[in-house]
């Protein structure tokens, strides 16, 4: 099962609240999910369209706890491709008019005719507004997996809806962007806080655990690779310097021989020479008296120097 399916299980096993909040809730609902179709006689017809058989059932369950129903909502159920199936739930004339009217739906055209439209009243209330924010994830949201990214996405018919939800959002504190794709409008959600925040507010406590167990592992295989990633780092670093060490004592052997050197330079050249690959703190303890990694790098800029001054005598020279 998706992530995105597992929030929406969750949200659809939550109580109902109180009234307004069931009417939020449904304002969502049909402002991400419902189909409008005109009659013959000019009469609205509203159907809420899912896949998901756990959001039918919250729709349903919404649709009844609105107040008193003039006829049973008919459901239909049509084949999609790969075996996936739709839901639409089809009200009645004169239900479609009770709810479009409460939600504040209906706005009169030039020649007098009702139209359906988005609301223009805010929500007052936070507890409003969070169950609106549950409806249109349940009607048309998305989040994609947290082990993977934090997103989250809206998908509506038009811009209208979709400045509906932006708003909503903005009230609560959140920050979507608005953008498009084929056709549709969309509202996007990024950022791990910004998605939690959202699992906090539509209410699905499961989502936020998962999502905030997910981040952390995440965190802790970041800060595992970026451990590893510098010992890496360190250990090319160390085993370049130790072969221009190796490289310089060399030439230092062919051209004055090691024993022209002062004695202490001379036992770290042989050191290192027959411990190529050493730590210099391991090439410190191993000298007579024993030295820390300041002292041993110290003697090694020495020989160093001496390879450059040699060098620079061969330029001399020729």
């Amino acid at each position: 099962m998706s992530f995105t399916s597992q929030v929406k299980s969750e949200l659809a096993a939550l109580k109902t609240q109180a009234r307004c909040c069931v009417t939020a809730e449904l304002g969502g609902f049909i402002m991400g999910a419902s189909v409008m179709t005109l009659s013959g006689r000019r009469q609205l017809s509203l159907s809420i369209r899912t896949e998901s058989a756990a959001v039918l059932r919250r729709a349903l369950m919404l649709f009844k706890a609105s107040g008193p129903s003039s006829a049973r909502p008919r459901l239909l159920l049509r084949e999609r491709l790969a075996g996936r199936r739709q839901y639409l739930l089809a009200f009645s004339h004169a239900d479609t008019h009770r709810l479009l009217r409460e939600q504040g739906m209906l706005r009169m055209d030039e020649e007098g005719q009702e139209r359906f439209a988005a609301p223009k009243r805010v929500m007052r209330r936070n507890c409003c507004r969070r169950a609106y924010l549950r409806g249109s994830f349940l009607a048309c949201g998305y989040i994609a997996d947290p082990r993977k990214r934090y997103h989250a996405e809206w998908v509506f018919q038009d811009r209208a809806r979709a400045m509906r939800l932006k708003r909503v959002l903005g009230q609560v504190g959140l920050v979507p962007a608005l953008g498009e794709r084929r056709g549709s409008s969309l509202i996007i959600l990024k950022g791990g806080d910004q998605v939690s925040e959202l699992l906090k507010l539509m209410g699905a406590s499961l989502a936020v655990l998962s999502l905030e167990n997910s981040r952390a592992e995440k965190s802790l295989r970041e800060r595992a690779n970026r451990a590893v990633n510098c010992d890496h780092a360190n250990l090319g670093r160390q085993l370049s310097a130790a072969q221009k060490q190796v490289a310089a004592i060399e030439a230092l052997s062919r051209a004055r021989g090691l024993n022209t050197l002062p004695p202490r330079l001379e036992a770290l050249a042989r050191l290192r020479l027959s411990q190529p690959d050493a730590r210099l703190q391991d090439l410190g303890s191993q000298l007579d008296p024993p030295l820390g990694k300041s002292g041993v790098a110290h003697q090694m800029r020495q020989l160093l120097a001496l390879r450059e001054e040699l060098g620079q005598e061969d330029g001399a020279a020729g």
